[in-house]
């Protein structure tokens, strides 16, 4: 399959200190050796950060691209090269036609302008003639919802609407190559469903769209392949469910460990572990076997009555799962200086994901707390996923119970 841009061995060094200056006469001579170089796939020498490392990767031509990766691993410089706001420092980057970029919001207009008056310079900008520019006006205003305001300076327009000004403009004037960076993220709800639609729209026109966003399902809907930069390298590149799949289990592995040192109540917990039917102890499970938690305590004196309480969360906010004696009237009339609870959940309904177990415990009249409520443990679902167009990230972000369930579509 032909390619619309291709990186062949591409690294980005940033100077330390920032930009540093040469006399005229030092930057005539060394400029065509660096653009040799670069010719020729050669490295400069490294003096500053290395923000890209001979990176390879193709994008196929006339489709939708997805580029993840944790913040820092040089998906935003990858960007810049392809727009050419910057150059690599070593390797070639092949670039097939027009691109148009937002990479961020308020990129590529003139603050001091009207919205009228930079729709005309961004066309100039990119080689389109007055009349193709003339042609897509009053789309570019329709769609931008701008029509009250585009004789407005931009200086004077607010995030969401420079947002709306540059995603249209840079849409509109009909890019061979779409660039979109996380300038979405700033827009209103309605409005980033609104430029998922027109980026499909491009993409089915013959259009390249390179994206990166953490909107991780609109780019499992929109992209059919991808690649995944840690780092400064490489670290899949495939098709956009295979980039995806390896980008959250990578997310997930780099969760912080739990600690439990940090506890000082009457009642302290000193360990809290997984146990599989056999006993084992495991942190991954399916959602149709038993789990059992199992929490050791200790405190300073014998404890009348301590109510345990056991929460299940995927990292956001609200619990999934609660397991309380305050509810039950399980709670133990005394115990030692030492204690374990076990406690034995039947099934787990849960989609595949990292979840967290967080524990309390309360005192024998139902308050006053022994133990602060804190994360103790966590464990993973594994489960098979769907072949649906958002099946990867709705398994691991959408809702987290898991239900029976069938369609019945009737006409």
């Amino acid at each position: 399959m032909p390619y619309a841009v291709k990186f062949e061995d591409v690294s980005k060094q940033f100077r330390k200190g920032g930009a540093q200056y040469e006399h005229f006469g030092t930057r005539v001579l060394s400029a065509p050796r660096r653009s040799l170089k670069r010719l020729r796939g050669q490295q400069e020498p490294s003096n500053g950060k290395l923000a890209l490392d001979r990176v390879s990767f193709e994008v196929p031509e006339g489709e939708a691209f997805a580029l993840v990766g944790p913040n820092g691993a040089g998906k935003s410089t990858a960007l810049r090269l392809v727009s050419r706001i910057s150059q690599p420092t070593g390797g070639i980057l092949r670039v097939k036609g027009r691109v148009g970029a937002l990479i961020e919001v308020g990129s590529g207009m003139h603050f001091e302008l009207t919205g009228r008056e930079n729709i005309w310079l961004y066309g100039s900008i990119i080689g389109l003639s007055r009349a193709d520019i003339r042609s897509r006006f009053d789309a570019i205003i329709e769609f931008s919802e701008l029509g009250d305001a585009i004789d407005t300076q931009v200086k004077y327009y607010s995030t969401g609407m420079q947002l709306r000004l540059g995603f249209s403009v840079a849409s509109y004037l009909q890019p061979d190559i779409f660039v979109v960076d996380e300038a979405l993220a700033v827009g209103d709800v309605n409005f980033q469903a609104k430029c998922v639609d027109r980026m499909a729209g491009l993409v089915k026109e013959g259009t390249t769209l390179i994206f990166v966003s953490h909107q991780l399902a609109a780019m499992e809907a929109l992209c059919t392949s991808g690649v995944m930069i840690d780092q400064g390298r490489v670290a899949i590149e495939g098709s956009a469910k295979e980039v995806l799949t390896h980008y959250i289990a990578t997310m997930e592995s780099r969760r912080d460990i739990v600690d439990l040192a940090n506890n000082d109540g009457r009642v302290r917990i000193v360990s809290a572990t997984c146990h599989a039917a056999d006993g084992s102890e495991s942190n991954v499970f399916t959602a149709e076997e038993p789990m059992e938690i199992r929490l050791r305590f200790e405190s300073d004196e014998p404890i009348q009555e301590p109510h345990v309480v056991i929460g299940i969360t995927d990292g956001r906010p609200g619990g999934l799962i609660e397991i309380s004696m305050l509810d039950d009237a399980s709670a133990p009339a005394t115990v030692g200086r030492e204690f374990e609870v076990r406690c034995l959940i039947e099934s787990l309904p849960l989609r595949p994901r990292i979840y967290e177990i967080w524990c309390d415990v309360i005192g024998q009249d139902g308050y006053g707390t022994l133990m602060r409520w804190m994360e103790v443990a966590g464990f993973r679902i594994d489960a098979s996923i769907g072949e649906g167009k958002k099946a990867i990230v709705n398994a691991a972000t959408a809702g987290a119970v898991l239900v029976n369930y069938q369609w019945d579509v009737r006409t």
